[in-house]
């Protein structure tokens, strides 16, 4: 397939727009999704048997503690992943702020995953003319 130079342009604008915002975007609401996490949420599922005790010292330290806002995040977008943990109604205990930041963070983070790998791969496919 033969695509002008205009044109591969553009869409490799768009591909290194689309990781700059993700490069802001990502970072700040992960962190403070994991500074903002309701202490009710902790309380409930933040124990055993729902996380092993190895996993509960390192998730509570900063680094590491990012993880743990991403298993809550994926099990509210993807409840069926939810195999190991069996914490498939952590959803209820959430408030409706944090529900939904989740859902935005997941979201958002597989959407600017997805769209950069696609136009990469198109561009590497492709002819300039």
């Amino acid at each position: 397939m033969q695509i002008t130079q205009d044109t591969f342009d553009y869409l490799f604008l768009v591909m290194i727009f689309t990781v700059m915002v993700g490069l802001l975007w990502t970072p700040t609401l992960w962190s403070l999704l994991t500074f903002f996490t309701p202490k009710k949420l902790m309380d409930s599922y933040f124990k055993e048997p729902y996380f092993t005790q190895t996993e509960l010292i390192f998730m509570s330290r900063f680094p590491v503690s990012l993880f743990r806002t991403l298993v809550f995040g994926w099990i509210v977008v993807l409840p069926f992943v939810d195999r190991v943990r069996k914490i498939r109604r952590c959803h209820e205990v959430m408030p409706f702020w944090y529900k939904l930041a989740l859902q935005v963070f997941i979201i958002s983070s597989m959407l600017m995953f997805i769209m950069i790998l696609g136009i990469m791969f198109f561009l590497l496919s492709v002819e300039k003319i």
